[in-house]
């Protein structure tokens, strides 16, 4: 950072200080191959850490895909501001997901780029394997090297260092932190204009939602009561499975890891959504809909609730108020069994989910350009610009303090705080210690969800971001592709009535046949491990 830049930013560095105290083509040719930071000085310029400012001379470009399946994403204002200031220019090639075929095709072709954005917790035998194989780097004397900002808030903050590497001490990516904040973002959704004519009170418990959705079925012509994707049923939130005192997947009760599916409480929560899917409450097209569809539904008057993100509530309301309608959209709490009782489970992420995680190709021709345009959103100047966008654009300094301007609270053109952001900063899923930005919400409701969706237990139930050997990992992989596909299959067939309920001790069995057991002493083991690190 020249003289200039740390005038500029002196300012904030109180207020940043407060923020990061947060847990109180492609390369192409194989011939750039990196093995470890002691080869990298014969493809990169060697640098002094301490003498090292930015933007870095050379006119330098690298190729980089994050981990969303399309195109190549339209270039934004936070991409050129990136430019200027870390003086590396960012090709991008568009996504794939660590789950979709593309990704392998792209590891067969040897072509990754030189900044791969994605969940590397989960590439096939893990991240030690992506490493073993040679397709990204090891990234330890890499950071002594090029990152000392990743660096000192590795030391500062312990409790994020023991989340990003692997066992070994292995550290394969720079992370995406959320801030605590940030770990809650998504829940129930509903009508609050409907309860209120129908005078019906904000549901609280399974029963209590049966009998909105019931309502909002015969008195106000409902076609689709409730409709959401399928990713909101139980795995992804705790969706309507918490209030059974159960989740989808993998998660830790009283210091054991279970594997949700597999406990009694699904069996009574398959039965209960396969008895309102009969009733008509649940969406019947909710296995192939997609956001696009639900947020149609919800505008259109055809649904009265949802489960979905925070700021859907502020999308839902400015499309529906901005025609002069008259509709209201809060959030609701994650619903129990019992009225007063929390659920056990909502929506709750790990800080380090593992996803967003940016790891470096083995093939680059610049490691030292990749680290260091990816240590930048570690700088206290990177962290402003990732949480508050552009100064003089998107915020000024008022008394040393951010304060949004009239682009963000009042867009000309109509678009709500999150949508200007996602053009000038990068305020989530991108590799950085994530900052609450205090984002302004145009609409009550929006600012309140978050306190109502994470009143659960979901906290006491986390797996942290465990990491299987390299050969427990391979077993693992094996046996949960076909044991997923089957739950999937089997989940769906229930809700819509082609299979009983009844019959689900009967898919539990088959579950383990297919070595769930085995699955769940090596997450066993891997959380031991996790714990003493």
């Amino acid at each position: 950072m020249n003289s200039m830049q740390k005038r500029r930013f002196q300012p904030v560095a109180a207020v940043l200080l407060g923020f990061t105290l947060l847990f109180a083509g492609c390369s192409g040719s194989n011939n750039g191959k990196i093995e470890s930071a002691s080869n990298t000085t014969g493809n990169a310029i060697a640098a002094d850490a301490a003498n090292f400012s930015y933007p870095m001379p050379g006119g330098i470009e690298l190729t980089y895909m994050n981990e969303t399946l399309g195109g190549t994403p339209e270039r934004l204002p936070i991409d050129e501001e990136y430019e200027g200031r870390t003086g590396i220019r960012i090709r991008q090639l568009g996504g794939a997901p660590m789950t979709d075929q593309k990704f392998s095709l792209l590891l067969a072709s040897g072509g990754l780029p030189d900044i791969f954005l994605n969940t590397w917790l989960q590439y096939p035998g893990g991240p030690d394997k992506a490493v073993e194989q040679g397709y990204i780097l090891k990234l330890n004397d890499l950071i002594d090297q090029y990152a000392p900002n990743l660096k000192k808030t590795l030391e500062q903050h312990p409790e994020i260092d023991k989340m990003i590497k692997t066992d070994d001490g292995t550290y394969y990516a720079f992370p995406f932190i959320r801030s605590e904040t940030g770990r809650v973002y998504g829940g129930p959704i509903i009508r609050q204009d409907w309860l209120d004519e129908l005078n019906l009170s904000v549901p609280e418990t399974i029963d209590e939602w049966h009998t909105v959705l019931t309502a909002f079925k015969e008195k106000k012509h409902a076609s689709a009561p409730v409709t959401f994707r399928t990713l909101f049923l139980g795995e992804r939130t705790g969706g309507f499975a918490g209030a059974f005192g159960v989740m989808g997947n993998f998660y830790v009760d009283d210091g054991k890891v279970v594997y949700g599916y597999l406990e009694p409480g699904y069996k009574e929560y398959l039965k209960t959504m396969a008895r309102w899917y009969k009733e008509g409450l649940i969406d019947k097209d909710f296995a192939s809909i997609d956001a696009a569809t639900v947020d149609k539904k919800m505008t259109s008057g055809e649904s009265g609730a949802t489960i979905g993100w925070q700021f859907y509530i502020e999308k839902y309301n400015s499309a529906v108020q901005g025609t002069g309608k008259e509709a209201s959209f809060v959030a609701t709490p994650y619903p129990s069994a019992v009225k007063g009782q929390l659920p056990e489970f909502g929506q709750l992420d790990n800080a380090y989910a593992g996803t967003s995680s940016a790891a470096i190709s083995a093939y680059t021709k610049n490691a030292e350009a990749a680290m260091r345009w990816l240590d930048y959103a570690y700088t206290e100047e990177g962290s402003l610009l990732n949480t508050y966008g552009v100064e003089g654009v998107t915020y000024n300094l008022e008394n040393g303090k951010p304060v949004y301007t009239d682009l963000v609270v009042n867009n000309p053109e109509g678009l709500g705080s999150d949508q200007v952001m996602s053009k000038y900063s990068h305020s989530t899923n991108f590799p950085m210690i994530q900052q609450d930005n205090n984002l302004p919400a145009k609409y009550p409701a929006t600012g309140k969800s978050i306190s109502i969706w994470k009143k659960t237990n979901h906290e006491q139930h986390l797996l942290p971001p465990v990491t299987p050997t390299a050969e427990e990992a391979d077993e693992m992989s094996s046996i949960m592709n076909d044991i997923n596909t089957f739950v999937k299959e089997t989940e769906l067939k229930i809700i819509m009535g082609i299979e009983s309920a009844d019959n689900y001790d009967k898919y539990v069995q088959q579950m383990r046949d297919l070595g769930i057991e085995r699955a769940l002493d090596i997450q066993q083991a891997a959380y031991e491990r996790y714990l003493n690190r």
